[in-house]
């Protein structure tokens, strides 16, 4: 199933990358998706590329019903973004990343890319991807609750970001 999700942010592309690239933000944007805990690494290279990883765990009862006696009354979910180093032949100054979504005992996970493009005197910010449940007879529904997910935690992850950018 595929996943699409574009932001604008008011800001410079070098302000939103130093932003997903602080491992304060990293945990203000777990907890902007109600994760009960979390723990995050950010790895930069002298390159400027980095990676972000977010560890949270979130209550069972933001999935659907029908799902929770497969994970527990908690999910733990492993959030992983790599953002390329700044590409010198790339005019616009834009970057890009890939991200994994995975949680741990399950058969869904979601895989993309993400893309920061100069936009006026902001940015804009898209994620595209795919979600995927190999499971026989309800791996369609996995997917969909997958996809579901990220939809409700993306707005809420990129509202922490505006707050963020906005106090900066």
């Amino acid at each position: 199933m595929k996943i699409n999700h574009e932001h604008h942010f008011d800001a410079s592309i070098d302000d939103v990358v130093a932003m997903f690239s602080n491992e304060e933000f990293a945990a203000k944007r777990a907890r902007a998706t109600g994760a009960e805990g979390s723990d995050v690494l950010v790895d930069a290279d002298e390159d400027g590329a980095f990676t972000v990883v977010i560890r949270r765990i979130i209550p069972a009862t933001t999935i659907p019903a029908e799902f929770r006696a497969f994970v527990g009354s908690q999910i733990h979910v492993r959030y992983t973004e790599a953002w390329d180093a700044p590409d010198a032949s790339r005019e616009d100054g834009g970057r890009e990343g890939t991200f994994a979504m995975e949680i741990p005992g399950t058969p869904g996970h979601a895989r993309g890319v993400v893309v920061l493009t100069p936009a006026g005197t902001g940015a804009d910010f898209e994620v595209s991807g795919e979600v995927q449940a190999s499971v026989p007879l309800v791996g369609a529904m996995v997917e969909r609750a997958v996809a579901s997910a990220i939809g409700q935690a993306l707005p809420k992850e990129l509202a922490a970001a505006d707050a963020w950018l906005a106090s900066a």
